[in-house]
Parts: C-alpha cells; sequence; structure tokens
C-alpha cells in the first residue's frame, strides 16, 4: 500500500512579494499563488485518498489558527484555510478567490507560520506513517523573530518533516554575498540553520521554483507487481525432472495514459436522489433496458379465424398489428443462442460456463526466436519489466540475469505464453533481454496470435503490370529511375531526427554522429491529455469559462523543426526536380462557361436568351423546322438538349439530368427508367463485370428516391431485383451482386430517412439476412421478358 501524503502549502505575502518579477507579467505573490494552484489542480484530478494538503497564509486581515487562541497577541495574521485533507473542489475554488494581500498593513511573521504548520503535522498525524512536506513561499526582506530556531530545527528532524523553502531574491542574496543587505543576510543565514540536518531540505529562489512549475513533468508511479508467478522452461506435468521454474515478479514499464471518461449529462434529466456536494440536482442520465419480443402465435390464430370469416374483398388490417405487437419479458426469461450456420443453438449458462477455458496463472517459454522473427509491428502492447521474484530471490537472480545475457549474446527473444491470473484468456508474448551495468532483467511485449494478424499485400514499386498481364521492369513512366531512387534515399535519410548508428566492418566498431537529437522522445507530451485537465478545472471553477488555449510548447510539436527543413532545403528541391512537381493553380481548375468564370457571376454586357436564340436560329437555316412554327419552349429544348431518356452510356449522368430538369417534372420517369437500366446491368453482365457500374447506380437511385417521395417505388424495385438475383439459390448467376449488396449494407428506404415510406429500421435489416423475398413481386413485376426465356433460363441451357 502506497504511504499516505501530508503537504502543507505557506504563503506568505510580506515585503517586496507585491513587487513585479521580471519576465512575468504578475507579481511574486500572485505567481507563488499560481505555483500552489496549479500542485493543488494536479492533486485534485488525480484523485488519490492518500495525498492530503492544507494552506496557511501569513499576511491575512484576520487570525484564524488554533495557537493564536491558545496563545493571545502571537502567531497573528496567519490563517489556515483548511485543515488537513484530500484537496476537493470547494478549497481549490476558496484559495483562487485569496485577493492580493496589503502586508504592510497585516504584516506577518513566516517563522511563526512554519512553526503553527509543524504543530498541525505532529497533530494530525501522530503516529501514524506519512510522508510529512512543508512547502514555503516567502522573500528574505521580512522582518522575523529567529527565536527557537534550534527547537524548531530539532522538531522538523524528530518528526521526519521534509521542509522546502522558495525565497525572492535569494540569487541575488547569494551573488552580493557580504554586500547584501544585513536583514537579508540575516534571514538567509538563519533559513539555512533552520534546515540544518533536515531530510530533503532544500532552499530555492523563487524563480526558479515558478520556472521549474511550469514545465511538464511525467507521472511517477509507484511499482506494484502485476503478476507474481514463475518463468517455467519445459512441461513440468510430462517432465517434471528436467524443467525448470524460476520465481519472477513482472512490473508495469510503460502504460497508456487515458483521458478521463465523459459521463452521460441531459438539462431534462431529474434521477431520483442523485445530487451533487450543493445539494442540486445533479442531471444523471440513468439507463433503463427492456426486452421485447413479437407474439406471432396470436397472429396466426387470428388470420385463421379471421380467413373463415373474411369476405372477398376485405383486408385483414387487425391481424398485421396482431403480428407486430411486441410483448415485453423479464431477462430471466430469455436465453443466450449463437448462430451456427443459419440456424440459432440455445447455450444455457452452465453449458457456457462449462466450455469456457479453464486457465492457471502461468509464464510458459515456448520457443527461442531471432529477434528479427518480430519486427515492431507485432509487439502490440505495453511493455512490463520481469525481475527475480521473492522465492529463492538469489537464485532467481541469477536466473533471470543469465537467461537475459543468453538472449542478448545471441539477438534472440522468448516465445511465452502469459496467463496474469486464473481462469483469463491466454496472451502470447516475448521476452528482450535488458543488459544494463546495474541488472540484468527482461521485457515483457504482447505479441498477436495468428489469427489477429493480417498480411496486407501491395502492388510492387519495381514492376507494373499491363491489362494483358505483361510485366514490365523498365521504361515506365510509374517506374523510378535511378536518380528518383538516390533523391528519394537522399531525402528519407536527411529528415531523421536522430543519426543512426553505422557499423563499420574494416575497424570493428560503431561511428555515431555527435550532432544533438533535434527531438527527444521523453520530452514529447499528450496535448489531449493536458488541454483536457486544463478544461475540466476552468469548467469546475466557471461553468462558462472558454476551452483554454493549447500550450505553445505543445503546439511546437505539431511543426517541423526549422533546423531539418534547412538541413533538407537541396534534396527536398532536388527531389521535386527529379519527380517533376510542379504546382497546380487553382484559377484554372475552375469551370467556365463561353469564357466566363463561374465564380464570378454573370456580366453585365451578355446578351438576353431570347436575342441569343434569335441569333443561332438565323445561323442554322438548315434545320428542319418550320420558322412559324418554333416557340420559344421547343428553341431552348433544342439548344440545351434536355435529357428525357437514360441511356447505357451513361446512365447516372442522365438520370442526374432528369432529376434536375426544372421546366418539367421528370422525377417519376427517371426512377422507372433507371430501375430498367440497373435491370439490365445486372442480367446482362459477363460475369461481374456491370456489377460495380450497376452498384453505384442502385446508390444513386435510393438517394434520389429517399429526397424526391419515390421511396415506396425504389422499396418495390428493390424486391424484385432481389427476386432477379435469387440470393436462396447457390446457383444463381447474379448472386454476387446480392453479396454486393449486402456487404454495402444497401437495403430499403427506412421511415427514418423519408416520410413517405412505411418501412421500419428492423424490416430494413430483415430485408438483407433473409435469403428469400417476404413480399410478392407478382405476374405484371417479373423483370424477365414474359414472350422469351429469362436470361436465368440462357445461363442454365449454355450449361
Amino acid at each position: 500500500m502506497a504511504n499516505k501524503k501530508a503537504t502543507v502549502y505557506i504563503l506568505d505575502s510580506g515585503p517586496s512579494m507585491g513587487k513585479w518579477l521580471k519576465l512575468h507579467e504578475a507579481t511574486a505573490f500572485q505567481k507563488s499563488k499560481e505555483v500552489i494552484q496549479t500542485a493543488l489542480e494536479e492533486k485534485l484530478l488525480a484523485g488519490r485518498k492518500t495525498d492530503q494538503v492544507s494552506i496557511v497564509i501569513a499576511g491575512t486581515e484576520e487570525s484564524d489558527n488554533h495557537l493564536a487562541v491558545e496563545q493571545p497577541g502571537q502567531y497573528q495574521h496567519i490563517t489556515v484555510m483548511s485543515q488537513i485533507k484530500q484537496p476537493d473542489l470547494e478549497l481549490v475554488r476558496k484559495f483562487v478567490n485569496v485577493p492580493l494581500l496589503d502586508s504592510k498593513e497585516n504584516s506577518a511573521d513566516p517563522f511563526d507560520a512554519v512553526i503553527l504548520t509543524v504543530a498541525m503535522i505532529k497533530d494530525y498525524v501522530r503516529h501514524l506513517k506519512f510522508e510529512k512536506r512543508i512547502r514555503l513561499f516567502t522573500t528574505l526582506e521580512g522582518n522575523v523573530n529567529w527565536d527557537n530556531i534550534e527547537d524548531v530545527n530539532q522538531m522538523l528532524r524528530g518528526c521526519g518533516i521534509e521542509i522546502s523553502i522558495a525565497c525572492l531574491g535569494l540569487s541575488d542574496a547569494e551573488e552580493l554575498g557580504n554586500r547584501a543587505n544585513e536583514r537579508v543576510k540575516t534571514n538567509l543565514e538563519n533559513w539555512k540553520q533552520l534546515m540544518k540536518d533536515v531530510p530533503n531540505g532544500f532552499l530555492i529562489d523563487l524563480m526558479d521554483a515558478i520556472e521549474e512549475s511550469t514545465q511538464f513533468h511525467k507521472k511517477e508511479v509507484r511499482p506494484t507487481p502485476t503478476y507474481r508467478g514463475y518463468l517455467t522452461f519445459g512441461d513440468r506435468v510430462q517432465f517434471p525432472d528436467t524443467s525448470l521454474s524460476v520465481s519472477i515478479n513482472m512490473y508495469a514499464r510503460t502504460m497508456e495514459a487515458k483521458v478521463p471518461s465523459a459521463g452521460k449529462w441531459s438539462s431534462i434529466s431529474n434521477v431520483t436522489g442523485t445530487r451533487n456536494e450543493h445539494g442540486a440536482e445533479s442531471h444523471q442520465v440513468a439507463s433503463d433496458t427492456v426486452y421485447k419480443v413479437k407474439h406471432l402465435d396470436s397472429g396466426k390464430h387470428a388470420n385463421n379465424e379471421d380467413n373463415d370469416n373474411a369476405d372477398d374483398s376485405g383486408h385483414n388490417d387487425d391481424n398485421h398489428a396482431n403480428e407486430d405487437e411486441n410483448i415485453v419479458v423479464e431477462k430471466s426469461e430469455l436465453a443466450k443462442a449463437y448462430n451456427f450456420g443459419k440456424e440459432k443453438v440455445v447455450v444455457s449458462p452452465d453449458t457456457e460456463e462449462h466450455l469456457k477455458l479453464k486457465t492457471e496463472p502461468c509464464m510458459t517459454v515456448l520457443g527461442i526466436y531471432h529477434k528479427k522473427a518480430f519486427p515492431p509491428q507485432l509487439q502490440m502492447s505495453n511493455v512490463y519489466t520481469i525481475v527475480g521474484g521473492s522465492d529463492q530471490p538469489v537464485f532467481a537472480a541469477k536466473a533471470i540475469s543469465a537467461f537475459a545475457q543468453a538472449l542478448g549474446k545471441n539477438n534472440w527473444v522468448a516465445l511465452v505464453r502469459h496467463v496474469s491470473r486464473a481462469n483469463v484468456p491466454p496472451r502470447l508474448g516475448i521476452l528482450k533481454p535488458v543488459l544494463r551495468e546495474d541488472i540484468d532483467a527482461l521485457y515483457f511485449v504482447r505479441v498477436p496470435f495468428a489469427e489477429d494478424y493480417r498480411d496486407f499485400t501491395f502492388s510492387s514499386l519495381d514492376k507494373v503490370f499491363t491489362e494483358s498481364g505483361k510485366e514490365i521492369t523498365e521504361d515506365h513512366p510509374l517506374l523510378p529511375t535511378q536518380d528518383v531512387r538516390d533523391a528519394m534515399s537522399a531525402f528519407v535519410k536527411g529528415m531523421t531526427i536522430k543519426e543512426p548508428v553505422y557499423a563499420d566492418d574494416d575497424k570493428g566498431d560503431d561511428e555515431t554522429d555527435e550532432e544533438d537529437a533535434m527531438i527527444e522522445i521523453d520530452e514529447i507530451y499528450n496535448p489531449q491529455l493536458w488541454l483536457t485537465q486544463k478544461a475540466m478545472i476552468a469548467r469546475a471553477l466557471n461553468p462558462a469559462a472558454a476551452i483554454p488555449e493549447l500550450d505553445p510548447r505543445l503546439k511546437q510539436q505539431f511543426d517541423q523543426p526549422a533546423k531539418l527543413i534547412a538541413k533538407n532545403k537541396n534534396s527536398i528541391e532536388n527531389l521535386k526536380r527529379v519527380l517533376n512537381v510542379k504546382k497546380v493553380d487553382r484559377a484554372s481548375k475552375r469551370k467556365r462557361y463561353g469564357g466566363i468564370d463561374a465564380d464570378q457571376g454573370v456580366p453585365e454586357n451578355l446578351l438576353p436568351l431570347d436575342q441569343v436564340l434569335q441569333t443561332q436560329q438565323q445561323r442554322v437555316p438548315e434545320m428542319h423546322i418550320k420558322q412559324e412554327e418554333q416557340t420559344g419552349s421547343e428553341i431552348r429544348a433544342l439548344f440545351n438538349k434536355e435529357t428525357r431518356e437514360i441511356t447505357m452510356e451513361n446512365p447516372k449522368r442522365d438520370f442526374t439530368n432528369m432529376i434536375n430538369n426544372r421546366e418539367e417534372d421528370l422525377v417519376t420517369s427517371a426512377v422507372e427508367q433507371m430501375c430498367v437500366i440497373i435491370t439490365k446491368l445486372v442480367t446482362q453482365s459477363f460475369g461481374d463485370r456491370d456489377y460495380e457500374q450497376a452498384f453505384e447506380c442502385l446508390e444513386c437511385l435510393r438517394s434520389t428516391a429517399a429526397k424526391e417521395d419515390e421511396s415506396e417505388a425504389f422499396n418495390k424495385y428493390l424486391y424484385q431485383l432481389k427476386n432477379t438475383c435469387d440470393p436462396s439459390n447457390p446457383q444463381s448467376h447474379r448472386r454476387g451482386f446480392w453479396d454486393i449488396m449486402k456487404n454495402k449494407r444497401l437495403t430499403l428506404i427506412t421511415n427514418e430517412e423519408a416520410p413517405d415510406s412505411n418501412v421500419t429500421s428492423g424490416e430494413a435489416r430483415t430485408f438483407l439476412e433473409e435469403e428469400k423475398p417476404t413480399r410478392s413481386t407478382g405476374p405484371q413485376e417479373s423483370m424477365d421478358d414474359d414472350n422469351g426465356p429469362s436470361n436465368e433460363d440462357l445461363f442454365d441451357m449454355l450449361e
């Protein structure tokens, strides 16, 4: 268990603490307050119950501390903001609202504040095991009564209380030495005397403390074993005499820092009993799950009874309502089922528990491989450190050291099977050696199973295959020349942020570039974590606060190093030259109509449409249209070339033109013609050659039908198309197109997408899952020609 920590921050508002600091647009008091506030915020976000704090302010108007009550006239103008406790939001808000104090009227002795703090820590900690700390922010120019300094020093050493003091003007005082102000010299000597022989006590300049608080720090975590067990070599069951088990402890070395999860919040939520610390409603969102099943039996019985009594013109609307009726059931009444082909197999909890893999905690070596067998892309987890365990620790440490040295000497890694605790799924991992001067250990990294690994292949960069299958290895625009290879190699080598180590085979030693790395990996921090934490604190202190700006040092991580760009300027220019890279002018890509820029609008000197039509009419006397019969609408139709028919050459373009016609409503006609075109593309395709074009047309038809109130026509056609594909027939020649629709989830238009549709989302999902259509298309909706055999029949005849 981690040791408890008790930290007391003392903020002094003595002389010169109200002065403006160099390089800071704030006073020493304000910057010291910011340092303490940052520490409180970090502790508040961490939420550790073992980390407890208190704040003491010297220089307040009132005197709020227990020693001032017990000893009247002493320990004046010192306020204890809170007793030692886990920091909460109320304490942070209270401290943020502390104003800039006027130390001239309410002067306080910072040494009295230290004595008060020591008494607070002693009364609170008593005999318990705590890490006790005092953090004082003060100045060397105040009036301090140094009586009993030896007694206070003994109390600090006897209680094991750490003390650190950040003094304003410390650097100047040490630099001046004997020439410093007499009061400053006395205070400096006494502060040093106070910290003499105190554990971890130190004196630091306030400016250095402020700069240190603004730096990013790694989160140090107390090492706790994630696995205590044995590293096993060989089979202990079959070969107990020749197997070997070594006691080990495994610790997390690197862990993923995750952003805190956000809770669900609703302004209209009013969950009973959910109140925050101030008694207000928390607006927590509570989830409730209801299980419903369709009652099909009552519908079937109703169908049979009503069919006997129904007349010829009656419709069973009530029966459909009964079929869609849902019944609420309890979770205990449901049974878990798994897909087994097209069937569902019910598995009881006892059977499921019996079929689970039973495992025991272990780490077993499966084999030894060369480290090249596990490239970095296969190392997919956090890193753990393995050292000798507590069982026979001397032997375990020697065994781990010997194993690590054997792996490192031969560039090997060990493949192991790891089970962290009983009845959890086993994991595969590799053990990598860690060889240092002070310790030999192992690193454990997870690797995927064969079923988890996906090997994607890409086209070769040194050969090109034509449509006929011919292989071309040179003299082709897509193949790199030697100049391109050399230029790219120089560019990649120059863009490295740290020079690699090259081995000299002749000399037998390594040569390393002495140039420092342009980017240190250890100095890169996650901006998402930083910004999330700052936003949480800002909104906690002020619900209307804006999201804080990202720290400039974190923004700099997204920019390329200027030194790296300057270094590779010539290689970049050379690469542009050999690759013939040219900048595309965006202005040249604008659409132009008759020399007019579409982005600039229509110029004022453009002739009206009627004059243009008359001019065109005079220029084309060979047209076989009588002058007196040419109306305005006919001329517009002639020169605009309005589309009224969808062709096989470019069906999507024709369909779009018909839909966009604003002179006449051609939507219904366009939908009907597009259905015919899609059917032809599917049924007349040689293999799957036209399936891609047919699917693009079907997507275009679906999106348009949903917008133009043609959902019913589209859904009706989709059932017809399903009949044509016949997915329930394994021998269907058009099943491939249905598989494309199913993989890309193209289904019926639901009532959530279009108001004219009566298809629910459940029916749309069922449409893709069922192999047979659930609605009959009727003889008049058959997609094959009644006068001759269908395309499917023709394929059967060919076979």
